[in-house]
Formats: structure tokens, C-alpha cells, sequence
């Protein structure tokens, strides 16, 4: 951002810069508006990344004010320095308005001059994500407009003199480490005026809360870009620069007030000099660099307006400080004693009280009461005439503590009834104690002192070598212990059982409970105890008193001895209800299927069923026992529906159960390795059908039936003769029947197919197109199609004619 300083433009580097704190002092006959200045100030807040107060403030003037001009709020634009682009808003409400004071309270009366602070601030957490370009970043916020009666400044241009709240800030990020840095603060001014052709100082430094060395100078103020017609600025647009005021003719920033010498400030400490010889309004600013390890990390700049009047007439003489009746310069006071400084009482002067050159708002009497280490001063005035003012001699006051003394408890906290606290003062030779409680002396003449009851306890000491006496006192709270007491539910419990214990309750008690000595994780005022045993409880108050219960004795009864007997597995579709055996008599019988004392595996269906067989003995005590009861469906038999074997020919009968099988039995016999398996060998010599019946585990029956079908074997003739004797004519293949699919191929000498038939219901004739072959040797070849029998034949069949 591009500001002016010491009249030239430059490029601020990166840091803090606080603009405009303006303090218009005075307009004798003058038409202004009602805002006199203001500044804008950002403070880190703790030790929380990105926590900053940020503070706007306004100064009116009271006269000019009204309902329609106090702003109620501002917001605050935040734009990155490099290519500004706008980053965020930040709106701030009006919070607090103070009145300004003034040293000369019958000129600043005459004068009309009655300003107001008005504060605007947030406590605002920023994303530090956003905040680490190196350039740093400004926040802004415009209003118009300033006095119009500015002897230094050209005020008649027709959009009027505006002013610009400017702050600029590094980022809050540096090479991923946080950089935290606050603005230097300017103090707020007294109210003020300068004398024609007498010296005139003022105090125009900053504070820095990081110990920052600082440097000043003299700048041009910032004009920036609302005018009357637009008061405030709503345009978002990043700017590049903001322009400055324009000077009237005759006045820069090396005669921005005229006089021998003119205004000039002092570069260390801010303290600004000037003896006017020109009576006027002068604006003026000031600016604020600050430096940590010799590199500039941020600027701010407070905007002043001061007027020069004469003062040659009515100068009282200056008022002299008394302290007990006599003039005062420095002052070492016991701080426990009172010190009241005074002046000479005269309702013809007007008094105005100083502590280290700051008006003390309110302190306007002859007498003031010192609370606080400082250097006093009186500023002293005609109280009905404006006229000249005069300073007092200055008096420094130094008040010295008590002696030093302090009390501690050596007991750690909470201290509760029945404890005994020692409370232990510093001890130090030649020193006498004198103790109190609530005001009442107790025993005690020692250091240390043991106490049994809450109170304030106090312990003066008194030494003949200091100057004050010692005094310093402490609170002890001794609080009751809570109440510990259990309760049980039954003093006996029942096996994989529990009894409920329950301690005495309050409102933020807290509970540690103990089984036989050893902590259990429980920590609610009630507790299932599941095992016998000693419980206690140790109760814990919100003020950290403890109380251990006496201990309860849990018992257990005995467990009963409870027996159910099995069940075999039972079929689904013929099945009937089984009785069910348990003991001791007396029980109850429960679980899927289960009627009174008897189990019906059509009621639970197929499945594994849990029943279960409860007693209760007399002590209320319940066991149970459990056993399974199996209902199984008819088997599941798979198998092929079907075997083809050639006559002579093995096979094996392969079947599949879906469940244990406990019986086979296969009919009929005839032809079969075994009848008692699964998947016996079969070799018939005819085909037949067969059967096999099983029974499983629960007994339920199934049947499966399959048919081996036996087939004769092909015999293939080696020769035919087609030569119509009606003898042998065609080449019949016997059987060839059983093989519905099968193929014929029959080929020449040189390879070449003259027959095929799928299937051989037309034997072939000894023909190839239409023609008789010749006699020779033919090469044939038959597949006899899919299935168990396929086969290929192959071979040579010879014509003869």
C-alpha cells in the first residue's frame, strides 16, 4: 500500500500501520463536521493463533452531532498488499462512548469545545490460513469530512477534506512458524492549545506491548477517497495508494505550523516542539515505525489538529502542590497510610490534575488522593474567564508496600472436617505476629499458626526496621465430609445373579467402590454385585472431601443341581411327541415344540431345537439345563436316472445323500456287488431297473430308482456283394439299431467320402452317385454317438461283384 511520508510516495514494507488517531482540539467560530478524527488499532489477544481485538475509534465533536450522524457501525475492508484482492469483512458495533478532558475547562467552555470518544471493537478470531503471503495485508475504512476551517490545509476544494482509518499487518504466518506482533499505541491526548511566541511540547509516543524499538516522524495526512456526497466509502475495489491532503500555499511538511523553530518532533521519543508566531487551526500527523532486530515490521500514524491562540492576557500564577503543609517535589509514602496532595483553595482558579502528563478525567478539585506510584502535576486556569494556563512544580511520588509477607496453607487442598491446616507467614528475624480471624485476635505469636475452622485469617507483622508494617491474609473453607452409606437389595444373591448397591447420594458426589480390598471400575452410586464378598464405597464431594462407608457382606446361595435327558433324532413326517426327562420334578420345560413335558417334532419342525429344563429353588435361586433336540426331513438320494453298459460291461450305481444315512437297501439283488451301500457295481446281462430304499438318522425313508440298460455290441461285416442276386446286396450292420445317433462314413482308395448316414436306417447299397462302385477295398468309419457307449469304429469293407 502506497502511502506518503515526509511528502514522498513509497511502498510501506510489511508490518502493523495505525492510521489516523486525530484529535481536532479546537474551532473558534468555525463550521466543521462533526467527526474530529479517530484511528484504528489491532491487538493480539492471549497466546490463541489469529485472536486479535480489533478497536475503531471515532472522536466527535458534540456540537455538530445528532442521532442521524453517530454511526451505529463500521466495517472494516482487509486486502492482501501484493495484487490487492479483498479477503474479508469485519464489522464492528459501537460500544462505549467517553468525554475527552481538557486542562483549561473555562476555555475549552468558551471555546465550545466538547468532544466524545466513540469506540467501535471485536474480539475477532482470524483463519491464519488465509494470512501468510509475505507482503502483509492492510484493512481500511473512509470518512468524510474534516474541518473546514484548517488554516494549513486547502479545505475549500469542493468534495472536502477526508480522512482514512488505514492499518496494515504482517502475516500472522512466517516460514510455517506463527508471527504474532501488536500495533504501537498511541496514547489518547489531553486536551490542548498552543501559546502565540511561547515554547509549546507535546507528548505525541507510542508504547509497544512487544518491546519494539520505535521511530518517528512528521507525514502528510491521508485524504483518501469519500467526499461530502459520499461520507462513506461502500466501493470494494482494491486500492493502490491513497492520496493525501492538499496543503494551502505557504505550508508543507517542513512548516506545517509557522515559528521559530516551527513544529519539528524528536525521533526517539515522539515529543513533538514548536513557538508559533501564527494564530490558526493546523492539522498535522504523525508516523510511528516500528523495528525488531533492525528489519521494519510495521507503521502507524496518528492525525492531530492543535490551535494557536493568544495567550498574553489573565496568566494566573502557577498553583504550588502541598503535601502536610508543606510545598511538595518527591514523595516516599507507606501505601497503607493516606497521602492526599492539595492546592490552594480559591474559587477564582480552575484546577486540572495530571499524572505522568495525562489528565486525570474528573480530578478538577484543590485535593487529590494518591493510590498509585507517579509524577503529579496541577494544571491551574481562570474558572470563569478563558485565559492562560500554568503548570505546577512537578512531584513524584513513590509509595512504598507493605513490608513483604506472605501467607500460605502447607497442607495441600481440600481441607475438610477433622483436618488440621497449618497456615506458615514468611519468617524473617526481629519480626513480631499478631493474628486475626475475621477480625477477632487469636492465639498466636509465631510464624506459623494450626487452624480447625474456615475464616479469613489475618497476620500483621510488625518490624523496626522497615517502613510500613506487613499485612497480608488468606481464606480457609474447611468443608464437611459426605455422607458414605450402603444399601443392598438382598444380602445373599443367586448364582449368575446380581444384588443392587446403592450409596448415598447428593447433588456432584462422585464414587469409588471396593470388593474385598480391590477397586472396581464402577463409579455411579449404584453398583450390581455379582460375586459375594466385603463392599465398601468411598464418596467424594464436589469440594473434594472424601468419607469411606463401612463394609456390607454380600453372601451367595447355593446353586440347584438340574439334569435333562437327551433326545434322539426324530423324523419330521412320522414322529411322535417324545416325553422329556428332567430333575429334580417340579421344573419347566421350554423351547420350540415343547407342550407341558413333552416335545412334538411336527409342532418344531425340521431343525436343531434348544430346550431347556428350569428349576427355582426355594431361595429363589433359578438353574437351568439344555439339550438339543434334532428333527430331520426325509433324506435327499441323487443320482443319474439312467446307465447304458454294453453287454458283459461294469458299472457303478453313484447316489448322493443330502443327510447322514443309516440304512441302504437295493432290489433287486440280482447282479449286484453290494446291497447295504451307497454306490454298489452292477454288471446284468439284460437290462434292468433298479431300486434303493434308505433310512436316515431320524428315520425317515426315501426311495431313488435308476435303470441300467444293457446294449448288444456292434458286429460289422468285412464284405458284401451289391450284385442284385438279391443275396447279401447291402452292407447290414446288426445292432446298429441300438445306436439311433450313430454316424456312417465310408471312403475310397484316394480318401473320398461316397457314403454317410447319421443314423443307418438305410443300409448302404454299394452305391456312389447313382453308379454300382467297383470291385475293391472301401475304408469305413462309425461313431456310435454321445453317452456311456460311445465309441469309434474303424476298418476296410471289401465289394465284390
Amino acid at each position: 500500500m502506497q502511502v506518503g511520508r515526509k511528502g514522498s510516495p513509497r511502498w510501506l514494507p510489511t508490518g502493523i500501520v495505525l492510521a489516523g488517531c486525530v484529535l481536532l482540539l479546537a474551532s473558534i467560530g468555525v463550521r466543521a463536521t462533526h467527526i474530529i478524527g479517530g484511528d484504528v488499532s489491532m491487538r493480539a489477544m492471549g497466546t490463541t493463533p489469529g485472536l486479535f481485538r480489533i478497536q475503531l475509534n471515532q472522536y466527535w465533536d458534540e456540537t455538530k452531532t445528532s442521532s442521524g450522524n453517530r454511526d451505529q457501525s463500521v466495517t472494516l475492508l482487509i486486502y492482501r498488499k501484493r495484487n490487492p484482492i479483498l479477503i474479508e469483512r469485519i464489522t464492528l458495533r459501537l460500544q462505549e462512548t467517553i468525554p475527552l478532558t481538557f486542562n483549561n475547562a473555562a476555555c475549552a467552555a468558551l471555546r465550545q469545545l466538547s468532544f466524545t470518544q466513540a469506540k467501535y471493537y471485536i474480539t475477532y478470531q482470524f483463519d491464519v490460513t488465509k494470512y501468510t503471503d509475505p507482503d502483509g495485508y492492510y484493512m481500511v475504512w473512509e470518512r468524510c469530512c474534516r474541518n473546514d476551517n484548517l488554516t494549513n490545509v486547502n479545505s475549500g476544494v469542493l468534495a472536502g477534506v477526508a480522512m482514512v482509518f488505514y492499518l496494515e499487518f504482517p502475516p500472522m504466518t512466517k516460514n510455517g512458524v506463527r508471527f504474532t506482533n501488536s500495533a504501537p499505541d498511541f496514547r489518547v491526548p489531553n486536551g490542548d492549545y498552543i501559546c502565540i511566541n511561547k515554547p509549546f511540547t507535546f507528548d505525541a509516543g507510542a508504547t509497544d506491548a512487544d518491546g519494539d524499538q520505535l521511530k518517528y516522524s512528521l507525514v502528510t495526512p491521508l485524504n483518501g477517497y469519500t467526499t461530502r456526497d459520499i461520507p462513506i466509502s461502500y466501493d470494494e475495489s482494491p486500492r493502490a495508494s491513497y492520496p493525501t491532503i492538499p496543503w494551502r500555499t505557504g505550508y508543507s511538511l517542513t512548516n506545517i505550523i509557522p515559528g521559530n523553530p516551527p513544529l519539528n518532533i524528536n525521533p526517539t521519543t515522539g515529543q513533538l516542539t514548536v513557538r508559533a508566531n501564527q494564530e490558526g487551526l493546523y492539522l498535522f500527523a504523525v508516523q510511528c515505525e516500528e523495528y525488531r532486530n533492525g528489519v521494519l515490521i510495521g507503521v502507524i500514524r496518528r492525525d492531530f489538529q492543535l490551535p494557536v491562540v493568544d495567550c498574553s492576557k489573565n496568566t494566573p500564577p502557577p498553583a504550588v502542590v502541598m503535601a502536610n503543609g508543606a510545598p511538595a517535589t518527591d514523595l516516599s509514602w507507606c501505601a497503607t497510610k493516606p497521602l492526599v496532595l492539595t492546592v490552594e483553595k480559591n474559587t477564582t482558579w480552575a484546577y486540572q490534575w495530571q499524572k505522568d502528563g495525562a489528565n486525570l478525567r474528573g480530578a478538577t478539585m484543590d485535593t487529590l488522593r494518591i493510590t498509585e506510584s507517579g509524577v503529579y502535576t496541577v494544571v491551574k486556569s481562570q474558572a470563569k474567564v478563558c485565559a492562560n494556563d500554568t503548570m505546577s512544580q512537578a512531584v513524584k511520588v513513590t509509595l512504598t508496600k507493605t513490608s513483604p509477607i506472605k501467607l500460605t496453607i502447607t497442607s495441600p487442598a481440600p481441607y475438610c472436617a477433622g483436618d488440621t491446616l497449618t497456615i506458615q507467614a514468611e519468617e524473617q528475624p526481629g519480626i513480631q505476629y499478631q493474628w486475626r480471624r475475621d477480625g477477632k485476635s487469636v492465639t498466636g505469636a509465631k510464624p506459623a499458626l494450626r487452624v480447625y475452622e474456615s475464616g479469613t485469617y489475618q497476620v500483621m507483622t510488625k518490624s523496626t526496621t522497615a517502613a510500613c508494617d506487613g499485612l497480608d491474609s488468606i481464606k480457609v473453607t474447611i468443608n464437611a465430609r459426605p455422607t458414605a452409606q450402603i444399601n443392598a437389595s438382598s444380602p445373599k444373591l443367586c448364582p449368575d445373579s446380581s444384588v443392587q448397591l446403592t450409596a448415598t447420594s447428593s447433588d456432584g458426589y462422585r464414587y469409588i467402590w471396593q470388593q474385598n480390598g480391590a477397586t472396581l471400575p464402577d463409579t455411579s452410586r449404584l453398583l450390581q454385585a455379582r460375586q459375594a464378598g466385603l463392599y465398601q464405597v468411598t464418596v467424594t464431594s464436589p469440594m473434594g472431601c472424601t468419607t469411606l462407608s463401612n463394609a456390607i457382606s454380600i453372601g451367595q446361595f447355593d446353586r440347584p443341581t438340574v439334569q435333562l435327558d437327551s433326545l434322539p433324532p426324530v423324523c419330521f413326517t412320522t414322529a411322535t411327541a417324545l416325553p422329556l426327562q428332567g430333575q429334580p420334578a417340579g421344573g419347566v420345560y421350554v423351547g420350540v415344540g415343547v407342550q407341558g413335558n413333552r416335545f412334538d417334532p411336527t409342532v418344531a419342525g425340521v431343525g436343531r431345537h434348544k430346550l431347556s429344563y428350569t428349576i427355582t429353588s426355594l431361595d429363589g435361586c433359578k438353574a437351568s439345563a439344555n439339550r438339543w433336540a434334532v428333527v430331520t426331513a426325509a433324506p435327499g438320494i441323487s443320482g443319474a436316472s439312467r446307465y447304458g453298459i454294453a453287454k458283459g460291461a461294469t458299472v457303478q450305481l453313484l447316489t448322493q445323500s443330502d443327510q447322514p444315512i443309516r440304512q441302504y437297501r437295493w432290489e433287486p439283488p440280482t447282479a449286484l456287488s453290494r446291497t447295504d451301500i451307497a454306490s454298489p457295481e452292477a454288471s446284468p446281462v439284460e437290462t434292468t431297473p433298479y431300486q434303493l430304499t434308505v433310512v436316515g438318522e431320524g428315520g425317515c425313508v426315501a426311495t431313488f430308482a435308476t435303470l441300467v440298460e444293457v446294449i448288444e455290441p456292434l458286429y460289422i461285416p468285412s464284405a458284401f456283394s451289391p450284385n442284385a442276386d438279391g443275396i447279401n446286396d447291402r452292407w447290414i450292420i446288426p445292432n446298429i439299431n441300438s445306436f439311433p445317433q450313430a454316424e456312417v462314413f465310408i471312403y475310397n482308395r484316394w480318401g473320398e467320402l461316397i457314403f454317410y448316414s447319421k443314423g443307418y436306417e438305410q443300409p448302404w447299397d454299394g452305391t456312389y452317385q447313382e453308379e454300382i462302385v467297383k470291385t475293391g477295398t472301401y475304408t469305413y468309419q462309425i461313431r456310435t454317438g454321445s453317452g456311456p457307449l460311445a465309441n469309434t469304429y474303424r476298418g476296410q469293407l471289401t465289394v465284390i461283384h
